[in-house]
């Protein structure tokens, strides 16, 4: 896929949020929402209820890292957005993959 295509705008947050489904695993939920373009587009998000700055950075790249490496596996013509749950704080990379993967199969995103 190359780059990663992101969600950036609180109002294009909110509307994967109201329109979309969501899917929620133990350390994120995934919300999914079909958009009108070719291409997926990916929103990250952690709260402060997750920890200091330092926990929170370490879990929203080890999110980015395991959607970078499903990325190219995914449909396209979906906006995308992963939050860590609260009890994340000390989840690992692979569980966080484990996760997403599952989160992204509920979803049918993954292409055969």
């Amino acid at each position: 896929m190359g780059t990663l295509l992101k969600i950036r705008k609180n109002r294009e947050f909110k509307k994967v949020y109201n329109e979309g489904r969501y899917y929620v695993e133990e350390f994120l939920v995934a919300y999914v929402v079909k958009n009108e373009t070719e291409y997926t587009r990916v929103g990250f998000s952690v709260s402060k209820k997750l920890g200091k700055a330092v926990t929170r950075n370490k879990f929203k790249r080890m999110m980015k890292e395991n959607y970078r490496a499903v990325s190219d596996k995914l449909k396209s013509g979906y906006d995308i957005v992963f939050t860590a749950r609260a009890k994340g704080s000390n989840a690992n990379y692979y569980d966080i993959q484990k996760c997403m993967l599952s989160a992204l199969n509920r979803a049918r995103l993954i292409k055969k």
